[in-house]
């Protein structure tokens, strides 16, 4: 299925090429409004990408990481009404992690704006999506008991 997908993109491409430079005047035109609005939308795409970096940067990250952790103080009360010994043990496992993280969080403050601070800004962002995850099937499973 996906090497149909990538033939099918393949085809499409070679077909606004050829007409960009051998079709007629009309499907030239039109080439060139798909080129253009590829364009757009891959300025757009990195626009996006750029104000990203910058709110994590500028610590947006950091009032989530908190509001996780008043989470997970909830969450604990609750376990504990129920004595629901597995779920504090996930939660403290899950608090381990966010305090992982808040405090590589702080290092890439720190860090200056080379690759290797790129990089592990995406290395958070995955283990922050991981740590929300694990924490929601939590809360999940709290509710069904």
């Amino acid at each position: 299925m996906s090497n149909l997908l990538k033939l099918a993109a393949l085809l499409v491409i070679g077909i606004l090429v050829y007409n960009y430079f051998f079709g007629t005047t009309e499907e030239k035109a039109q080439s060139k409004e798909i080129f253009s609005e590829a364009k757009d939308l891959g300025k757009a795409a990195w626009g996006l990408l750029k104000s990203e970096k910058e709110k994590f940067e500028d610590g947006k990250y950091d009032e989530a990481v908190d509001k996780v952790g008043g989470l997970f103080k909830n969450l604990k009360t609750k376990a504990q009404e129920a004595k629901d010994s597995d779920a504090l043990a996930e939660l403290r496992e899950l608090e381990k992690q966010r305090l992982e993280l808040e405090k590589r969080l702080d290092a890439v403050d720190e860090y200056d704006k080379s690759k290797a601070a790129a990089k592990e800004n995406e290395a958070i962002k995955r283990d922050w999506d991981d740590l929300l995850e694990r924490t929601e099937a939590l809360m999940k499973r709290m509710e069904e008991k």
